[in-house]
């Protein structure tokens, strides 16, 4: 028994920034849905089994059932953002919050697959909460540095506006333009670290684990997505050390419910 508790005792990598007071003044100011986090992205968020743990996975800590059950994980309607950046959406290719091949500023602006602006998206769901994780695209359209900043600054100043905690994520390691989204993810953490904001380093969390190898086991192989597993690692297994290196989304999976964890301990049950 010591030895399962053992090998289920994994923590993320600590953001090196403090964000607890000034994500305690935005929620202040909020009129939000209580435990309503929405999960906005790309098609690494649109992704069924990015939501696979928190739905269903093994391993969950105490603190990550009592974040599940606040934020109302499987109650499959509007207050459960696992179900909305999941649905499939008629129009197709994305889910309520969640667009394939889509870049921030087409995020901000909408229109892709008739996908509504993030200021729509957060005026129709009133979040307590967003976790973000955009830029792949932006990187594989080689889009300049500065204006994926200016643009991500503008999304966490909107956020911020309607009092909803921005829960910001670095993207994964890309294949084919390792440099770019290097530079872009440091744009994503100097961003962070100027708003005070909660920060998913998932980049760091993959390089960390896999720094030689991370293409074709906790990437897809050539791939801009997580991998999903192997035949003994799924985006349910247990968040055991060996495991959180086999499947790219059972470690986003988990890093989400974490941070997201965190987060409600710090910001939202504080005094």
């Amino acid at each position: 028994m010591f030895l399962v508790a053992f090998a289920l005792a994994q923590v993320p990598i600590a953001q090196e920034h403090d964000y607890a007071e000034a994500m305690r003044a935005v929620a202040a100011n909020s009129k939000a849905r209580p435990g309503v986090v929405l999960h906005v992205g790309d098609s690494i968020t649109y992704a069924n089994p990015y939501g696979q743990w928190a739905r269903g996975g093994t391993g969950h800590t105490d603190a990550d059932k009592a974040a599940l059950k606040w934020m109302h994980a499987n109650s499959n309607d509007d207050t459960d953002g696992w179900y909305l950046a999941r649905f499939d959406h008629p129009d197709g290719g994305r889910s309520h919050t969640a667009c394939s091949g889509i870049r921030l500023d087409e995020l901000l602006a909408g229109g892709v697959r008739k996908m509504p602006p993030l200021a729509k998206i957060l005026e129709t769901y009133r979040p307590a909460a967003v976790v973000l994780m955009i830029g792949t695209n932006d990187v594989s359209a080689r889009r300049k540095v500065g204006d994926f900043r200016a643009d991500y600054d503008k999304a966490v100043t909107l956020m911020i506006g309607k009092g909803v905690v921005p829960i910001v994520s670095t993207i994964p390691p890309h294949p084919g333009q390792p440099k770019l989204a290097a530079a872009f993810n440091d744009a994503i953490r100097e961003v962070a670290k100027k708003r005070s904001l909660p920060l998913i380093d998932f980049d760091r969390e993959i390089l960390s684990r896999r720094p030689d190898d991370w293409d074709g086991t906790l990437m897809a192989k050539g791939d801009v997505h997580p991998s999903v597993g192997t035949d003994m690692v799924k985006p349910t297994s247990a968040p055991t050390a060996e495991n959180l290196k086999s499947s790219g989304y059972l470690l986003r999976g988990w890093l989400s419910v974490r941070k997201l964890a965190e987060v409600k301990a710090e910001v939202f049950d504080a005094p």
